[in-house]
């Protein structure tokens, strides 16, 4: 294991609704805390439920019943409400209309779904998780939830003789993280850690202490593809592929895969959402995982802003609001995701976006951010995933099966080059 003053676990973290009522704009409510939503709202002004409500047919999946009942907070005759973290601030009272812009989609070609690897994408357990659920900071964060983002990884770095987590990336399947160019290019980047919350943690449980969550799980690296048309200077093709040395064990709650966008989808007027241990408007890396909702502007915005510094492109996607909210240095590499569908109707997360870059001085005001557009790379990246061989996955395996979830990856490394395949 990469060395440190201590380890995470992870922690089951559902909704909690403070049973008693009050009265709000005439109508009989519960109150809502963290960490699921402070706000009590109408069901289509909260941005999350309206997404899954426009993304989802009649009848609801039964997965998206119980998670609304689980946030239900009261009702203004039929009408439900839910505990929201994304109040708008200048909103006072609460309505029943919403003008939340529905993301366009478009069905990739034949070039993605007929690709040879397309099968290496883990699309019936990716994206799903028990809550659910550049320059160097994610400002105005928020805290997450313990295991809620479970495909989050965290890049290590040899700095003065030891271990600097620098930068993020996500798992896309058991030997692959994706992550931004700029995070490999001449770094001393040497290992992965998958399944961490908080660093500073030795354990990481539950409030109450009734769930703590698997070890993080820690890689040496294998391999690493940086586009061949990244532009260090314009950030254009901020897009890399990490192979770890040994697969991760997907049977840790801890550790999952986030979905690609295996359809082209376009978020310009809604939100997404970026995930990361960058460094907070205090100036420091958070030690926790964070999380904020950002506005997905026209790209056109961005290319105003940044004409005299850099060309941007359809390739990439402008969002944030430069009100304190943002993604800095520490996220890069990190994800832009969403709330979408990938199998029967089921909610799962998606990634849209990669952090890439933005203004010196993360937040600033009129200054929003610049992510790589992930959809346009399908196929670049389904090109570059190598396949195992088959007699090393047995071993592996076998070596999981006989040492349980608590594996190391260093026994798994010493066992894949000892026998010769």
């Amino acid at each position: 294991m990469f060395s440190r003053s201590n380890t995470i676990s992870g922690v089951s973290y559902r909704t909690q609704i403070i049973r008693y009522s009050i009265s709000v704009a005439g109508f009989q409510t519960e109150t809502c805390v963290p960490p699921r939503g402070k706000q009590c709202m109408h069901i289509r002004k909260c941005p999350y439920f309206d997404y899954l409500l426009n993304h989802t047919t009649k009848p609801r999946p039964m997965s998206l019943i119980k998670l609304i009942q689980e946030n239900q907070c009261g009702f203004d005759g039929n009408n439900p409400y839910v505990c929201c973290d994304d109040l708008p601030s200048s909103s006072s009272s609460i309505t029943t209309t919403t003008t939340t812009l529905a993301p366009v989609y478009n069905k990739l070609g034949d070039a993605v779904h007929k690709h040879p690897n397309f099968n290496l994408l883990p699309i019936d357990i990716c994206g799903t998780s028990v809550p659910f659920s550049t320059d160097s900071r994610i400002t105005a964060g928020t805290q997450t939830v313990i295991e809620e983002y479970p495909w989050m990884a965290l890049l290590a770095y040899y700095k003065d003789k030891e271990v600097d987590f620098r930068c993020g990336g996500t798992v896309i399947n058991e030997r692959y993280v994706l992550t931004a160019a700029h995070c490999i290019i001449r770094s001393s980047v040497f290992g992965v850690r998958l399944g961490e919350h908080n660093l500073d943690e030795k354990i990481d449980c539950t409030p109450n202490g009734d769930y703590c969550a698997p070890r993080p799980q820690d890689f040496y690296i294998e391999s690493t593809v940086v586009h061949p048309e990244y532009d260090p200077k314009t950030f254009i093709n901020d897009i890399a592929l990490i192979r770890l040395a040994t697969p991760a064990n997907f049977s840790a709650s801890n550790v999952k895969p986030i979905c690609l966008p295996i359809e082209k989808v376009d978020l310009t007027g809604s939100h997404g959402i970026i995930a990361g241990w960058g460094v907070t408007e205090t100036g420091q890396k958070s030690s926790e995982l964070l999380k904020v909702s950002l506005p997905v502007l026209p790209i056109s915005v961005c290319q105003t802003i940044y004409k005299k510094f850099a060309r941007i492109t359809d390739d990439q996607i402008c969002a944030g609001r430069g009100d304190g909210k943002d993604s800095c240095g520490g996220d890069s590499g990190g994800p832009m995701q969403y709330v979408g569908t990938v199998v029967d109707g089921t909610p799962r997360f998606m990634q849209y976006g990669i952090v890439s870059y933005g203004p010196r001085h993360c937040g600033m005001n009129g200054n929003p951010s610049i992510y790589t557009r992930v959809g346009n790379y399908l196929e670049w990246i389904l090109d570059n995933m190598e396949r195992d061989n088959l007699i090393y996955v047995w071993i592996i395996k076998y070596i999981y099966r006989i040492g349980g979830s608590s594996s190391t990856p260093q026994v798994i490394v010493e066992a894949k080059e000892t026998i010769p395949i």
